[in-house]
């Protein structure tokens, strides 16, 4: 067995979060654009700039269903998800040598998230005899709510500040400098370490 670190692993977005956490209208009022004319770009640039604070950060700005798979769950009896907040854990699905799916009881870990880990319980263990690859699906829930007011200001005003970088310059060899500068500001604090481990 391995640790949790060195496990080849994955994640993939399952469900969307509903809305962005930046507004159309207010992103059009931050950017002083009255016309129509740009609405679809700026809507990309708002959806791409959450994708890059939530990747920098490791964390989902607004509700997200992720799913998870790894090869094998590894020695240690708790696992560091890669997205927080944590809100829930729909299910973990395991898959043993015939390929055959099965549901881990509930009742067999706890969910924490205040640290957005999963844990067994006392007495019990991750289940064995799994296949080699792929062995393993955790379906969670990660973000801060469902509401825009629910979002760190932090995280909106990184959004901000690429929004209007990637807005008013279509030159990629622009020189953004003062723009990381600003953007690692707003989210130093929310930065995650070694999340998996």
């Amino acid at each position: 067995m391995a640790n949790w670190v060195d496990i080849e692993h994955e994640i993939v977005e399952q469900t969307a979060p509903a809305s962005e956490p930046i507004a159309l209208s207010e992103a059009k009022a931050f950017l002083r654009v009255d016309q129509n004319t740009h609405d679809s770009l700026i809507s990309t640039l708002i959806a791409t700039a959450r994708r890059r604070v939530e990747s920098d950060t490791g964390r989902s700005l607004k509700n997200t269903t992720w799913d998870l798979t790894a090869d094998a769950f590894g020695d240690e009896r708790m696992i560091r998800l890669p997205r927080v907040p944590l809100v829930s854990v729909t299910h973990i699905k395991t898959y043993d040598e015939d390929d055959s799916e099965s549901t881990f009881s509930s009742s067999s870990y706890r969910v924490d998230t205040a640290f957005g880990r999963i844990a067994l319980g006392d007495d019990q263990d991750w289940p064995s005899d799994l296949r080699t690859l792929g062995a393993v699906s955790i379906r969670f829930v990660a973000g801060y709510g469902t509401d825009n007011a629910d979002v760190p200001q932090e995280l909106k005003l990184a959004i901000y500040q690429l929004l209007t970088h990637w807005f008013e310059n279509a030159d990629p060899n622009v020189p953004q400098d003062s723009v990381n500068a600003a953007y690692s500001a707003h989210i130093a604090a929310y930065r995650l370490g070694q999340h998996f481990g």
